[in-house]
């Protein structure tokens, strides 16, 4: 572990050191003597002159015959270390050999080649070769080892693997809980659009071929640059949205139900299962093509859907929901059948104004008298008739 992460430092010291603004080819030897720097063709420290600064040689041989007070980096060439070299730093060989019989006060690394230090050199650090050094005795006062370069890139690659893995089932967790929260409607949507797997696949295949497509197209025009990069990062969150689309899917079919809890669970188990599949090489990866694809797909058809259905509305939800309004006008008009008992008082404004009709019944009624005055004249006659007869 401390090895590997010497040569990370080492590495990065010498990025950092081809990205100083230093000249892209070597310098003259009589000019610049705090750094050299070569891109191609090698380079040469001649005996008697001295380097304050690093040496670097990116694609050439470097040949140390006089004195480097600083680090020494070759990427792709030999590294030569005479008799009368002297380096006071350490010293890295990316894909070469190094044959050294001057004096490193450093460390030496050399990592896909072969190290050979002769009599007579000296290196006052540690040796570390790619494939099996050849030191003479009494010349490394550190350790010397070998090491497996196929299998510090494999560690590499394992790691990196790891950390991306991580980052990706963190960010498409992020993601798809942010949309099961704030939009949960579509997410149910897109679920049951995911039901039909065929349609679901064809569409995402449409739409991942036809979107690249008019991206790249867009952007050989001049106008239509903006629309063509706009495109293409657009291509890329959807197929996001389309991984977390899966999921729900996935995720649906075995958990059900309403409620957010059931959706952020379902989501989770479906995520879970494929970023768990993700891990087998080779598979992992065509899963998460077809699972984009599906998702691109089933947020197509949801979209549709949603979009038609927007079009027919008045068409198709609005008599349902008639029944309702017309109850609604029933009971508001309830009021206006009372109307008529509000009325009532006319009627008995009416009844009121009956006496008034009968009043010649009573004045009827007071020529009763006569009449009986007329009976009482009628029975006095018939008796003043009958006396005399008597």
């Amino acid at each position: 572990m401390r090895r590997l992460l010497a040569l990370l430092a080492l590495l990065g010291i010498a990025v950092v050191l081809l990205a100083a603004p230093a000249g892209a080819q070597e310098a003259p030897r009589d000019r610049d003597h705090d750094r050299r720097i070569s891109v191609s063709g090698g380079l040469v420290i001649a005996e008697g002159e001295t380097v304050d600064g690093p040496v670097v040689s990116i694609d050439g041989p470097a040949t140390i015959d006089g004195t480097v007070d600083n680090d020494v980096y070759v990427g792709r060439g030999d590294l030569t270390v005479s008799v009368s070299g002297h380096i006071s730093g350490d010293v890295l060989v990316l894909s070469g050999n190094a044959r050294i019989d001057g004096e490193i006060d450093g460390d030496v690394v050399v990592i896909d080649g072969r190290a050979t230090v002769r009599d007579g050199a000296l290196i006052h650090g540690d040796l570390t070769s790619g494939k099996a050094p050849r030191v003479a005795t009494g010349t490394v006062k550190g350790s010397v080892e070998t090491i497996d370069v196929s299998s510090i890139f494999g560690g590499f690659l394992i790691a990196f693997l790891v950390v991306l893995w991580l980052s990706v089932t963190i960010s498409m967790a992020g993601l798809g809980l942010l949309f099961l929260l704030f939009f949960p409607r579509a997410a149910d949507a897109t679920a049951a659009a995911g039901k039909r797997a065929g349609a679901s696949i064809g569409w995402g295949l449409i739409v991942g071929i036809v979107g690249p497509v008019a991206g790249v197209v867009l952007l050989t025009t001049v106008l239509g640059t903006p629309l063509g990069l706009g495109v293409l990062s657009g291509m890329g969150i959807l197929s996001s949205l389309g991984y977390i689309a899966a999921a729900m899917v996935l995720g649906r079919s075995m958990v059900r139900g309403p409620s957010t809890g059931a959706r952020i669970g379902s989501f989770l188990l479906g995520l879970g299962i494929l970023r768990l599949i993700a891990l087998i090489p080779g598979v992992g990866f065509l899963i998460w093509l077809v699972a984009c694809v599906y998702g691109i797909g089933a947020l197509t058809i949801a979209a549709w859907r949603a979009g038609h259905g927007r079009a027919p509305a008045p068409a198709g939800p609005v008599p349902p929901a008639a029944p309702a309004g017309t109850t609604e006008t029933t009971t508001k008009e309830a009021p206006a059948k009372k109307a008529p008992a509000k009325r009532a008082p006319a009627k008995k404004t009416a009844a009121k104004k009956a006496p008034a009709k009968k009043a010649p019944a009573k004045k009827t009624a007071k020529k009763a008298p006569a009449k009986k005055t007329a009976a009482k004249k009628a029975t006095s006659s018939r008796s003043g008739s009958g006396g005399p007869a008597a």
